[in-house]
């Protein structure tokens, strides 16, 4: 099959999840004998796209270190049929126009994927006394419901919605989505998370049994800020021997420093800054416990990729892409959101009970190889590519080959017009740099020169799970069959 991937990052711009999964995504579809290209906006300078690609031109937003952002041409990139099987549009951008332009178009079947989890944004971005003002509350409420229904049009006018966890199959469905929806949750590159691990990389004053890691984008929905203060005030005062590394860069991450020493933390925390994803699982195999405090992912690789180490992982509930993976008791724990007092809590009982952290860990590896090995996670892929054929079939567009200035007129009032005008906004409000330039020497998605075995028959428990998707990969199944093999 030849896929068309439709993504904001064309190329590995900074460490992020949806940029470094889009090349995973692309090799391993190709190990299975598929073709991919990739369709999104010119890369910087300092990074190259590899492979087949169409290229938009776009825009930079320097409030984000001069991200890329597509703009709507050249035109050709759409007006004429791209090489195509299917649509996989990966984009939370405008730039997710462009396929449903391409269905109507040429007949192309299209597959869009929810990555953001649009409530939670508004109170990362904006203030709560701001968010909650009798004036302003009605406004933000509108515009929220605005936004909403432009995602629901652009998913409707498609032929199925890719989500990564069951909350966001029932937000969508309560915003009256009526196209298919499949949970896919990305995969782990095994290329990357399946080799040896290097020596221990923490600081020498960082004991183990006490060490806690996180890593993530430092922007603000992520919370680091929230973690920073739990840290001191309910897990170091009563465990002087904590420590606490923070791995990423981002807009606020000069802040969080800041924060850390005023808050009387700097010597137990490090930040280490941007790494490669080869080395992560090092830093990850190495740590004891794994800890978030962001309400905001709609799946959280990270999460997946510390579970997939075998690393516990203590988080707040966000009922979303977090709590879809850690299952509380299990290979973690679940504390209720905002809860300062009951997260250290939950730090502090999984440092003082190493035969539990264990115990966590071998779960933890177990029930991440069943649910987002690549072997099980692209085998849905293929199912959903071939439910957005039968879809399309189904409901095909009715001017397909129209070329009619009527026609014209309705991609630009429907597509090309408002694509513009709001990436506009989007990047006039964000002309001011934030002072975060993402590395230019590090290739983030590097691959390990050892290249692991990736046969799912190296994990028999996996096995079980053949033939039981459902709608994607469904977490319940995979605990359900991990239970039946250890009764077994």
């Amino acid at each position: 099959m030849k896929i068309g991937m439709l993504t904001d990052f064309v190329a590995v711009e900074y460490a992020n999840g949806p940029a470094l999964a889009c090349q995973s995504f692309r090799r391993h579809m190709e190990n299975r004998g598929h073709h991919v290209g990739l369709i999104g906006p010119k890369p910087s300078k300092h990074r190259k796209a590899s492979g087949e690609t169409i290229l938009l031109n776009s825009w930079r937003f320097r409030q984000y270190g001069n991200v890329p952002f597509a703009m709507p041409w050249p035109h050709t990139t759409y007006s004429e049929r791209p090489p195509y099987d299917i649509i996989h549009a990966n984009s939370n951008s405008l730039l997710m126009h462009w396929a449903p332009m391409v269905r109507e178009l040429h007949g192309i079947p299209c597959l869009q994927t929810n990555t953001v989890y649009l409530p939670s944004f508004a109170h990362h971005f904006l203030p709560e006394d701001v968010l909650n003002a009798p004036l302003s509350k009605p406004v933000f409420e509108r515009l929220q419901a605005y936004v909403e229904k432009h995602f629901c049009e652009l998913y409707d006018a498609g032929d199925g919605l890719i989500v990564q966890c069951q909350g966001l199959v029932d937000y969508w469905r309560n915003k009256g989505l009526e196209v298919p929806l499949h949970i896919i949750p990305r995969p782990v590159d095994v290329q990357t998370f399946d080799h040896p691990v290097g020596r221990d990389p923490y600081r020498y004053d960082f004991k183990k049994g006490y060490r806690l890691v996180v890593a993530c984008r430092h922007a603000g929905e992520k919370s680091l800020d929230e973690l920073l203060e739990v840290f001191a005030t309910e897990i170091l005062p009563k465990r002087g021997d904590a420590s606490l590394t923070l791995i990423g860069d981002g807009p606020v991450h000069k802040s969080l420093k800041q924060l850390a020493k005023k808050l009387g933390i700097a010597h137990r925390t490090e930040f280490v800054g941007e790494l490669a994803q080869k080395d992560l699982p090092t830093w990850y195999h190495h740590a004891d416990v794994f800890v978030y405090t962001s309400l905001s992912e709609t799946f959280g690789q990270v999460i997946s990729e510390t579970l997939w180490m075998g690393t516990p992982v203590v988080a707040y509930d966000d009922q979303m892409g977090v709590a879809y993976q850690v299952k509380d008791g299990k290979n973690g724990l679940l504390v209720p959101a905002g809860n300062a007092e009951k997260f250290g809590e939950a730090v502090i009982d999984l440092m003082d009970n190493e035969n539990k952290r264990v115990n966590m860990s071998e779960t933890a590896r177990e029930m991440q190889r069943a649910l987002v090995h690549p072997e099980v996670v692209f085998k849905a892929y293929e199912e959903a590519y071939y439910s957005a054929i039968d879809h399309i079939r189904r409901r095909p567009p009715s001017r397909v080959g129209d070329r009619s200035l009527s026609m014209k007129w309705k991609l630009f009032r429907e597509h090309v017009f408002p694509w513009f005008w709001k990436h506009s906004i989007l990047i006039g409000s964000g002309v001011i740099s934030s002072g975060y330039t993402p590395k230019t020497d590090v290739a983030f998605d590097e691959l390990p020169k050892v290249t692991p075995e990736m046969s799912i028959n190296k994990r028999p428990h996996l096995r079980l799970l053949d033939g039981k998707h459902v709608s994607g990969v469904d977490v319940n199944v995979v605990e359900s069959a991990l239970k039946d093999e250890r009764s077994a």
